[in-house]
């Protein structure tokens, strides 16, 4: 989808708010798309509001239970609140569903 894929540039780039602009589109086109609540849940970590990422990251979650990347990212949202616990959980089960996630595996291992 082009707002998902135009958000996640956006988001690289550092333009946050034009990347949260555009995954709102994304959502709105389809309220079923769990990869634009992760990106938007990713753009909102990149900002430091982790409780909005830990919304649209748990919305992801529920949209798509192995969604391995969604679960990695609510790691980063609740290592950044310092719910050390919650964090480890998240980045285990990415693991999980993805053992080759080298991001989770280095998250982990820097726990």
């Amino acid at each position: 989808m082009a707002h998902n894929n135009r958000g996640n540039t956006y988001n690289s780039k550092g333009d946050y708010d034009r990347a949260i602009a555009d995954l709102n589109q994304a959502i709105r086109l389809d309220p079923n798309y769990a990869d634009a609540y992760n990106n938007r849940g990713n753009t909102y970590n990149s900002k430091g509001d982790y409780d909005r990422a830990i919304a649209d990251l748990n919305q992801a979650i529920r949209l798509d239970p192995n969604f391995a990347n969604a679960h990695l990212n609510r790691g980063v949202a609740y290592y950044g609140k310092g719910d050390r616990n919650r964090a480890r959980a998240d980045w285990i089960r990415a693991l999980e569903l993805d053992p080759n996630n080298q991001v989770a595996r280095n998250n982990l291992a820097n726990y």
